[in-house]
């Protein structure tokens, strides 16, 4: 009995012994969490989140300042042909305009006139000037006269037709309403076709290209859509954020590529404008690679339980990290944020990490 007492000790002291062993070398790797390299399609990308949807192609129709519209044939959502008949205005005759200033000008003259010279005599009597109408006279036009420019037909009615073929998204004056000199009578859209307005900080716009793809989200609709960078103002604006402070920026314009219905004009949009696109590459994760006090990179490669430290070069940087040129291969193992790990080190394996992820 005392035999296999001892015996049992001595297999608990040397279980004991192979426990502790094990945790002191278990103990002695540095655990790491590694990602595999593999060829990627990477790309760099700028982030607009002030972007609006409007029409593209749309055209305006302006008619002259103090125009009167005598008849509008159309509505919003009516389609036109180009040569179309819009609607028939009444322009203001050039000779009624010089007359009326003329008037205008003649009766504040001579309402001077009669004030200075009550002042000076004491009489309300008003005075006259030969060549002006008395103030208190009537004129010729007020008796009834017919006025010789209406007579000449500087007054007939003149029809805006549409310039293109289209839809009419927006009518802006109403039957015997008058043109207003900066704003458009008629707005007509020569396509279904949408596109994102959108305002670049100016520290961004460099980088900005016409041609460049963008893909376009918001919460009004589910579709991703992809467009294309159409317009680059060659101006920059003062733009005010939400907070209040001013910055500059550029007016760019990005075409959707075929909108469906669940996009709509006056939509708030998110623009990703993907600035640099490379197939193929190598990329290493910016928190995997580090640079001696010379500026020379390096990894460190996951290794049959050691990290063992290699030299790479790497070139463009992109949203997911380096493009390496030089020093790794397809399906090397590298480790993330390697700071606790040395040349040679023995390295035990926390987790693997997709590039996809």
């Amino acid at each position: 009995m005392k035999k296999y007492a001892t015996l049992f000790g001595l297999t608990l002291v040397l279980s004991l012994v192979i426990v502790q062993a094990g945790n002191t070398y278990k103990n002695s790797f540095v655990p790491v969490s590694i990602v595999k390299v593999n060829p990627i399609t990477a790309e760099s990308s700028i982030y607009c989140n002030n972007g609006t949807v409007e029409r593209a192609d749309s055209q305006n129709i302006y008619v002259a300042a103090g125009s009167v519209a005598e008849k509008v044939y159309v509505k919003k959502g009516d389609k036109v042909k180009a040569g179309q008949p819009l609607l028939s205005i009444l322009p203001i005759s050039k000779t009624v305009l010089q007359d009326a200033e003329k008037k205008m000008d003649d009766q504040t003259y001579q309402a001077l006139l009669n004030t200075y010279f009550s002042q000076i005599t004491g009489d309300s009597v008003p005075a006259s000037i030969p060549g002006l109408p008395s103030a208190a006279a009537p004129s010729a036009r007020d008796k009834g006269e017919a006025d010789t420019a209406a007579d000449s037909g500087d007054l007939e009615s003149q029809e805006v037709t549409a310039p293109v073929d289209g839809e009419v998204i927006a009518v802006s004056i109403m039957e015997q309403g008058t043109a207003e000199g900066n704003k458009p009578v008629v707005t007509i859209a020569a396509s279904p076709d949408l596109q994102v307005r959108l305002s670049v900080n100016e520290s961004q716009i460099s980088d900005i290209k016409i041609g460049q793809k963008a893909v376009v989200t918001g919460a009004g609709f589910k579709t991703a859509y992809e467009g294309t960078v159409t317009f680059i103002s060659p101006d920059a604006k003062q733009q005010y954020t939400t907070t209040g402070a001013s910055e500059t920026v550029v007016e760019v314009l990005v075409r959707i590529k075929n909108p469906k219905s669940d996009i709509k004009p006056g939509f708030s949009a998110k623009t990703k404008i993907i600035t640099a696109e490379s197939k193929n590459v190598l990329i290493a994760p910016y928190e995997a690679v580090r640079a001696d006090d010379d500026g020379n990179e390096y990894v460190y490669l996951f290794n049959g339980r050691k990290a063992v430290k290699k030299a790479v070069t790497t070139q463009k940087e992109f949203e997911s990290g380096f493009e390496v040129l030089s020093g790794l291969e397809e399906q090397d193992a590298i480790i993330l944020n390697p700071d606790a790990v040395t040349d040679g080190a023995a390295v035990i394996l926390r987790e693997a990490v997709d590039p996809d992820d």
